[in-house]
């Protein structure tokens, strides 16, 4: 209103430079106020108080009552239970107490159970959730329809829409990315043709990080049918996306990628025996190569990069070739001349990683216990074997060492190692560095090791404060799952 912007002008510069234009008020204040002439100087600023007092009741109490309004419709009707009064209690307690990891938990926890929150939750749960997008797709689905209600009429929070079912290819062509995501993440499980047909079709016009994020999806629903698909990635302009391509190749046997990498490794790697002594693996660097480029494999000039192509090469090449040299434990214990043995081994638990392959992940744990990927490598082992295998180096390590591969083991843990971390945790003296490990297996250990002997609280003063956090947050997560059940 062109009025009440005079009157705040008139304010701020004084009535000594600026007279108020009465001329725009509503006739109904204009009649009131009237219009002063000849008065004083402390009058006029009354008089602009007093006429923005009136004006401002009549913005607020003035307004014709609209015509042909119709009531906002509901959110649709939800059938799940709502969480018990307990767990909604916690939850209240979650929101405010800045515990995102817990929170996360709680709803993915309330999410499988099949059950929601209620609607009074949802916005402040929302605006979590904005900050933390780990949370977006669990309480899209424990908020369910009112979620979506809110998150149609807030942009804020449109993420949660994301899970809402959509009739038809509109929220794939027309959605934000989020409903685009979601759309293409139940297509790969109810119609995975359909969704292979959207991807190709609108693949050249997606932006670099959805390109990449539609590729780490279809990796989750991964099969032979893919290779063409992302043979043809290796050459997009994004390394993301080229990245992601040979990594999901690496994971299908039989590939072209793989064959070709295979070909030039074996101009590159020779095992020269020597009498009383351990075999050599002898190493020759690659030099350039064009068609690496339409491998994915792009080295930016400069030092070092002939040892960049024989890191790409190894890591794309499946282990299987590996397998006319000798055993995953007799490649790792062999000396190596030509480059630098760290490169070899470096790439051997790239390839290992990206294959899944138990008896090369094991070797090169056993080879290099405290390299900077045998926690990504434990993390490719059966679950008994990873508990095993945890249990022996928690043995032979130092506290710092093992307290970085803790920290660096690749989460979900299974139930085994979980019970390994704790009765490590109890065993240790007091010391930073354990506790800073201690409270992160409190975290992350999965609900069955929740009932561990070190969920029982202490008194105050009997324990180091770090043992007493441990088990409260233990104790926390049990009744967290229990009241949840």
């Amino acid at each position: 209103m062109k009025a009440w912007e005079d009157l705040v002008g008139t304010a701020l510069l004084g009535t000594r430079r600026r007279q108020p234009d009465v001329a725009g008020l509503p006739d109904e204040v204009r009649e009131v106020v009237g219009k002063a002439e000849g008065t004083r100087t402390e009058d006029q600023a009354d008089a602009v108080l007093a006429t923005a007092a009136l004006l401002t009741n009549y913005r607020r109490a003035g307004r014709v009552p609209l015509a042909g309004a119709r009531r906002e419709e509901p959110a649709r009707a939800d059938g799940r239970a709502f969480v018990s009064p307990s767990a909604r209690e916690r939850l209240a307690r979650l929101v405010h107490a800045n515990r995102p990891e817990l929170l996360e938990e709680w709803l993915r926890t309330a999410a499988e159970r099949g059950v929601r929150v209620g609607p009074e939750l949802v916005p402040a749960l929302a605006d979590a959730a904005r900050a933390r997008v780990s949370l977006r797709a669990p309480l899209a689905e424990v908020a369910g329809p009112v979620g979506a209600w809110l998150g149609e009429r807030n942009t804020e929070w449109a993420f949660l829409v994301a899970e809402v079912e959509d009739d038809g290819d509109d929220a794939w062509q027309f959605g934000t990315p989020a409903r685009r995501q979601a759309w293409f993440e139940r297509a790969l499980t109810q119609d995975p043709v359909a969704a292979r047909a959207a991807l190709t079709a609108t693949w050249r016009t997606e932006p670099a990080d959805l390109r990449a994020a539609f590729l780490g999806m279809l990796g989750r629903h991964l099969g032979p049918e893919d290779e063409p698909f992302l043979d043809a990635a290796l050459a997009d302009r994004a390394a993301a996306v080229r990245d992601t391509a040979v990594r999901l190749l690496g994971r299908l046997p039989d590939t072209g990628l793989g064959k070709r990498m295979a070909a030039r490794l074996q101009e590159c790697v020779a095992v020269r025996s020597r009498s009383l002594r351990a075999d050599v693996l002898q190493v020759t660097l690659p030099g350039p190569d064009e068609s690496l480029v339409r491998d994915g494999v792009r080295v930016p000039h400069g030092p070092g990069q002939d040892t960049a192509r024989l890191r790409a090469i190894i890591a794309a090449t499946p282990l299987a070739f590996w397998a006319e040299f000798g055993s995953p434990g007799d490649l790792v214990g062999m000396l190596v001349e030509g480059c630098p043995l760290a490169v070899v081994r470096e790439s051997w638990a790239t390839a290992a990683i990206r294959q899944r392959n138990e008896a090369w992940a094991q070797a090169l744990v056993e080879a290099e216990p405290g390299g900077r990927a045998t926690a990504a490598l434990v993390g490719v082992l059966a679950p008994e074997k990873q508990a095993a295998t945890v249990a022996k180096l928690a043995r032979g390590l130092k506290v710092e060492a093992l307290t970085r591969l803790i920290l660096d083991l690749p989460q979900p843990w299974p139930e085994e190692l979980g019970r390994v971390l704790l009765d490590w945790v109890a065993a240790q003296e007091d010391h930073r560095l354990v506790a800073h490990a201690a409270a992160l297996i409190a975290k992350a250990v999965p609900p069955g090791c929740l009932r561990h002997r070190l969920s029982v609280i202490p008194q105050p003063g009997e324990a180091a404060p770090w043992r007493r956090a441990v088990a409260e947050t233990l104790t926390f997560r049990r009744e967290m799952h229990e009241e949840l059940s």
